[in-house]
């Protein structure tokens, strides 16, 4: 599904230079990706098994091979609109240099699946529709979502990229960005993903985004 999204973005395919970020031991989804016969702009990177396995970890260890002057991460359930990377480029050339940041919007389509995806729907619309912007007018820091980050790659890696042992790194690069009095911008595009559909999942969700935050809050009050 990923990779029909990205078959499917409004940008030339020459410019774009996807990699899919593996983790050693996934086997199964090495497999899955070999039997798609990838297009010439895909490649995949295999991450080798060193601590700490985490998306932070892999996200840097990729940022040394990309090539494009702007990085975008998505998730492996993610279904970005197809005009999205022209919108945040849009933005991004209208803001000037202070902009280092586009976070698109996020919202669900197992929207039906069960009560708690109905309750993560609301929750996801509230955030990313109303929440977020509002703290973007107000020039506060922007905790951003895990997914549909647009950065100038220059800006990120000066920004000192992700912390590799905070398993809310999207929230921390945030709050790392407002403090170097970077700015963050909320995008009218939107990225779709799947919400977990049973109570299991949620609370292992739920239960890793807490730790990620009280990670967060201590590192940037420590001083």
């Amino acid at each position: 599904g990923l990779v029909r999204a990205l078959r499917a973005l409004d940008y030339p395919a020459a410019k774009l230079d996807i990699i899919l970020v593996l983790e050693t031991g996934d086997a199964e989804t090495q497999a899955a990706l070999l039997a798609l016969g990838l297009p010439a702009n895909f490649r995949t990177l295999v991450v080798p098994a060193q601590p700490p396995q985490t998306k932070p970890k892999a996200l840097n260890y990729a940022l040394q091979f990309a090539r494009g002057d702007f990085v975008v991460v998505y998730d492996a359930e993610d279904r970005p609109e197809s005009g999205q990377l022209r919108h945040a480029l849009d933005l991004f050339r209208s803001a000037g240099p202070g902009l280092v940041c586009v976070q698109a919007r996020l919202n669900i389509y197992n929207a039906r699946r069960s009560w708690l995806t109905r309750q993560f729907t609301i929750e996801y619309s509230a955030l990313f529709d109303a929440i977020l912007p509002a703290l973007e007018r107000l020039r506060l820091p922007v905790p951003l979502g895990g997914t549909s980050n647009h950065f100038p790659r220059a800006a990120l890696i000066g920004a000192g990229a992700w912390d590799p042992y905070n398993v809310t790194e999207d929230a921390d690069l945030g709050i790392r960005l407002a403090r170097q009095r970077l700015h963050t911008a909320v995008l009218a595009s939107t990225t779709w993903e799947e919400a977990p559909a049973d109570f299991s999942s949620w609370l292992k969700q739920r239960t890793r985004w807490l730790k990620g935050w009280m990670q967060t809050y201590l590192v940037h009050t420590r001083q």
